[in-house]
């Protein structure tokens, strides 16, 4: 394995290690300030507790918010993102550069949208896909280059 192909292994594998740590961390953090909101909904009884609809009161916007920042949040798909981002650098598997380019415009939009988000952790993860797959591509036409001679 050369240097540069572990270091783009090593620059994914970053890039998937942050998506773990942010989709974990809004998983368990998240909650911590909504429990009273869930335990409420748990006890009317789960099914259709949420709901899309407009809140008329205090204590269903409250619900829609812990619904959106907990179970409904980007947190669980974010933490299997990072898992498979993980998984298939460790595999020598190529993660796209498009997969890096859609988090980046998304959480672009995300963090222009609400500054004070951590949505700018999202950009650091597509910028790091970005770039590991862009010094693997390098890495691979040089390995190619150097067998054609």
């Amino acid at each position: 394995m050369s240097n540069g192909k572990m270091s783009t292994s090593r620059v994914t594998e970053v890039g998937g290690w942050l998506a773990i740590a942010f989709g974990a961390v809004h998983t368990v953090v998240a909650p911590l300030g909504h429990g009273s909101a869930l335990s409420d909904a748990a006890e009317e009884g789960w099914w259709n507790t949420f709901t899309l609809d407009d809140s008329t009161t205090l204590a269903e916007a409250l619900r829609s918010e812990a619904f959106w920042m907990t179970i409904g949040s980007f947190g669980i798909p974010m933490f299997a993102l990072g898992s498979f981002i993980l998984w298939s650098a460790r595999q020598s598997h190529r993660v796209p550069a498009w997969l890096g380019w859609i988090l980046v415009v998304w959480s672009v939009i995300l963090t222009t949208a609400l500054p004070a988000s951590p949505g700018w952790v999202v950009i650091v993860i597509g910028v790091l896909l970005i770039l590991g797959d862009r010094a693997g591509t390098r890495d691979r036409v040089q390995g190619e280059a150097r067998r054609a001679t």
